[in-house]
């Protein structure tokens, strides 16, 4: 039981070291679509808030994707070491500390969405039940990306329609990690199908 527990401390753990670097990208894209909503001309306005809501989801994606990749890495070093094999990541030069964490899971990317979405939905749940306008500020300031382009659509729209992006960035996180997790496992197979071929072709020789 304390095995366990212990196993999914850590997991919990990955899942919070990994949502932070995208968090950050959005607090940083939101903090910016809160400034854009201060512009005066209602085109430009809406035409950098959409472009930055877009541009969230793209950053947060391709990052994903890279998570994916070096994810699934991490999951094939693992299995060829436990074979006596040779290949995937040298843990000890890149200064990686092995836990089964790390490893890719189809899962993981969604997770970690959800993470990232933690704030955002803390948020919302807030101003329906409390109506602050404290934590409405707090909640822009913070989460712009979720929050804005509600806002700047209708100002007085109900902030659960703030539960759309976080639901666009859950898919948007699990997808990227997905297939970044099928690129590394494609380029595995590749790199695989080599090392037979090329141990095939000197088997061929030697007779």
């Amino acid at each position: 039981m304390s095995e366990l527990l212990k196993r999914a401390g850590w997991n919990l753990l990955e899942f919070l070291r990994r949502a932070v670097t995208p968090f950050v990208l959005c607090l940083l894209f939101g903090m910016t679509m809160f400034a854009v909503s201060g512009i005066e001309t209602p085109e430009l306005k809406y035409l950098l808030m959409a472009a930055l809501f877009v541009l969230t989801f793209v950053t947060v994606f391709l990052l994903m994707r890279s998570m994916g990749e070096f994810a699934y890495k991490i999951k094939v070093t693992s299995e060829k070491r436990s074979q006596g094999l040779p290949g995937g990541l040298d843990l000890e030069k890149e200064k990686i500390k092995y836990h089964p964490g790390k490893e890719y899971r189809h899962y993981k990317g969604f997770v970690i969405g959800l993470f990232v979405c933690l704030i955002p939905i803390i948020f919302t749940i807030i101003d329906v039940t409390l109506h602050s306008g404290g934590a409405r500020l707090a909640y822009a300031m913070t989460a712009g990306w979720a929050i804005m382009p509600v806002l700047v659509i209708n100002k007085n729209a109900s902030l659960l329609f703030c539960f759309i992006p976080c639901a666009i960035q859950i898919v948007v996180c699990g997808v990227g990690f997905i297939l970044g997790g099928k690129k590394e496992e494609a380029r595995q197979r590749e790199l695989d199908e080599r090392a037979e071929t090329v141990s095939r072709v000197k088997g061929e020789k030697k007779h």
